[in-house]
């Protein structure tokens, strides 16, 4: 029966119970994929991330991540990403860079000033979607609520999000997901997951830097995220074509978590190559909290 030794980690924070718990297993004993993610749906967080770096001791340029929620397995993610990086750091195996290499490809990770901040293995794609009224609809919202620009657009930086926009933050805190509407449609879409958004600028403006967001992906076993680095990643694609040349340059800010209690900041950036974009990055702190062991 294996041991398996974990940290416990808070995300997208600099603050102690904040932010979005992850729990970061480096270098584990052999563990079968059905071991990895009984110990993720035990443990009960976001997502737990298991990390082989090849070694017990020395400083490392590039390790290999396997990223698991309660429910599933994915492809790659933020805020482990982010979280492991930052681990690694603190354990004096990382200085001021590493590549995490996940399912979905190589995502490196620079690290200044105790932030670390990734670059997405592929740019922001399009996807496809549900009618917005089924979307609205499993929100608890209704056409009304939308914003007056913004609508309803499926984006994808390795795993996809059904991403909308409503018009103000009182409106995003009635966000209520409904299950069995859920279930009937929008479990059988391209992109179940739902980021909705809202400006934190009361004005409404679309290039403003701050925004506020929640996310619900009940088929990741995800009632709602505290922080979602790879949504909000996505949403650099959502949000790009609304957006002048320097605000793409200087990024957005997207608080998450507040209606949570576990309020959390993402920095968001466009990589450009011209007018192209050709990735996003997504960069925050974290600090640790606690650790701790299960019996396999």
């Amino acid at each position: 029966m294996p041991t398996v030794d974990y940290l416990l980690y808070d995300v997208f924070t600099a603050t102690a119970f904040t932010g979005n718990p992850l729990a970061v297993v480096v270098d584990p004993p052999a563990l079968t994929d059905a071991q990895m993610q009984t110990m993720a749906k035990e443990l009960g967080l976001s997502e737990t991330v298991f990390v082989a770096t090849g070694g017990p001791d020395s400083v490392v340029s590039e390790v290999t991540a396997r990223i698991f929620t309660p429910a599933v397995e994915l492809p790659f993610a933020g805020h482990p990403t982010i979280g492991a990086a930052l681990a690694l750091v603190d354990g004096g195996r990382v200085t001021d860079s590493v590549t995490l290499v996940e399912t979905v490809g190589p995502v490196p990770v620079a690290i200044r000033d105790g932030v670390a901040t990734l670059t997405t293995a592929t740019p922001p794609q399009p996807v496809d979607v549900a009618d917005p009224e089924d979307v609205i609809r499993s929100l608890g919202l209704e056409l009304s609520d939308l914003h007056p620009t913004l609508g309803v657009r499926g984006w994808s930086v390795g795993g996809p999000f059904t991403i909308l926009t409503v018009r103000d933050v009182a409106t995003l805190g009635r966000c209520q997901v409904d299950l069995a509407w859920w279930r009937d449609v929008m479990a059988h879409t391209d992109a179940p997951d739902l980021y909705v958004l809202a400006p934190a600028d009361p004005a409404q403006r679309l290039d403003a830097r701050r925004w506020r967001a929640r996310m619900f992906a009940p088929a990741l076993g995800i009632t709602e995220d505290p922080a979602t680095g790879s949504a909000a990643a996505a949403t650099c694609g959502y949000l790009a074509g609304h957006a002048s040349r320097e605000r793409l340059e200087e990024g957005w800010i997207i608080e998450q978590g507040v209606e949570m209690g576990r309020p959390s900041e993402i920095r968001v950036g466009a990589v450009l190559r011209g007018p192209e974009l050709v990735a996003a990055t997504v960069g925050g702190r974290a600090v640790r909290v606690g650790s701790g062991s299960l019996d396999l």
